[in-house]
């Protein structure tokens, strides 16, 4: 852009600023137009109100999936507590100890998620 355009940009902007403001504070029509404005604004007003119950309260993502975090948290205690009571890295069929607790973990932590759905509903 060159400077012709950029003056001619911003002279148009100082032109026009002050008519918008001008427009917001502008009085209020008179007669038909101001009691139409006015009757919308009403009706406008009753259907707000008159739309029902509000929504239902944003629930947590924990409360609305217990068995996927039973599970999430299955996985990592009983993984966890697998690898610090065995002490290694791989067992000796060169399987990750991880995996052999995380998998009861899972069963565990996904049945006991399962139950907790069960009694909420």
């Amino acid at each position: 852009m060159n400077v012709k355009h950029t003056i001619a940009a911003s002279v148009i902007g100082i032109l026009l600023i002050p008519v918008a403001s001008r427009a917001e504070n502008a009085p209020a029509p008179p007669g038909a137009l101001r009691q139409s404005i006015q009757r919308e604004a009403v009706r406008l007003a009753s259907a707000r109100t008159a739309a029902g119950p509000p929504p239902p309260q944003h629930r947590s993502w924990a409360t609305r999936h217990p068995i996927a975090l039973g599970a999430i948290l299955g996985i990592v205690a009983g993984g966890t507590i697998a690898q610090i009571s065995d002490g290694r890295v791989t067992n000796s069929d060169g399987r990750p100890v991880f995996l052999l607790g995380a998998v009861p973990g899972l069963l565990i932590g996904s049945s006991i998620g399962a139950i907790i759905a069960c009694s909420h509903d």
